[in-house]
Parts: C-alpha cells; sequence; structure tokens
C-alpha cells in the first residue's frame, strides 16, 4: 500500500513538473500566436540598457522576443553609437530593417512605418506584421 502512494505521489509530482515545464516555455511567440502582440521596445529602452551595462547578446534577445522593427537613419545610428549602443546591437536593429524590406518591398516607404515621439520609426509584430526572420549571426554581426 505505501508503495502505491508513493508511486502515486510520484506520478502527479511528475504531472505537476511537465504542466510546470510546458508553462515556464510559453514564449513571445507564444504569446503573439494567441493574437496578443509585444509592446515595441523603444530606441531610449536600449539606450538606458547600453549604458546600464547590459550585455549586447541580451539586449538583441530583447529585441528579439519583442519582433521590433527599426528604420534607422545613418545620423541615428551615429548617434546611438556615441551614446553608447554597440556595434553588434546597431547591426542587429538593421538587419531587422533589411530583413523587413527583403519579404515586403512596400516597407521601403516610409508611409509604411510608425513613427513615434522620439524621432524614430518602428515596425514589427507589436505592430501586425509578420515574425521577423532576421539571420543574424552575433559572432560575425558585431564589428569594432
Amino acid at each position: 500500500m505505501t508503495k502505491t502512494r508513493v508511486l502515486s505521489g510520484l506520478l502527479a509530482a511528475a504531472g505537476l513538473g511537465t504542466a510546470l515545464l510546458a508553462l515556464s516555455s510559453c514564449t513571445t511567440a507564444g504569446a503573439r500566436q494567441s493574437g496578443v502582440r509585444p509592446e515595441p521596445i523603444h530606441v531610449a529602452s536600449i539606450i538606458q540598457w547600453s549604458k546600464d551595462g547590459m550585455p549586447p547578446k541580451e539586449i538583441i534577445q530583447k529585441l528579439r522576443d519583442s519582433g521590433t522593427v527599426y528604420r534607422l537613419r545613418a545620423d541615428q545610428i551615429v548617434r546611438l553609437h556615441s551614446e553608447g549602443v554597440s556595434n553588434l546591437v546597431l547591426n542587429y536593429m538593421q538587419a531587422t530593417y533589411v530583413d523587413a524590406v527583403s519579404r515586403n518591398r512596400a516597407r521601403r516607404s516610409l508611409r509604411a512605418w510608425n513613427p513615434y515621439n522620439d524621432g524614430y520609426y518602428y515596425g514589427g509584430v507589436p505592430f501586425g506584421w509578420e515574425e521577423p526572420m532576421v539571420d543574424f549571426d552575433e559572432e560575425d554581426g558585431g564589428g569594432n
């Protein structure tokens, strides 16, 4: 009888563990599939994270998770770099634009983008676009 109770307890615990594992593996992409759009990550957050010393790979993961796409001008890239945003992060941000335009040529037009009061233009999942498919090698994408 005791072995049966122990076995039942272990099976119940295993079932609970499996359920918790399934819940913990939910990602932003899963939330998107359910129709919930993530908030865009604005440039001010990226600057602050960079100044706070957050590693570039962590910033890039946050950008990936949000699905935000950035349309940056050359002067904005220079400014972001002078504010401490790493080349790796800047290259990723540019890659989101290249990906968006390569999949939908209409996005070359500024009218396809959402202006924000910070002077930057945003697109991506938070604005109803499809999931970015950025092929970005963090080992090669950083430069100096």
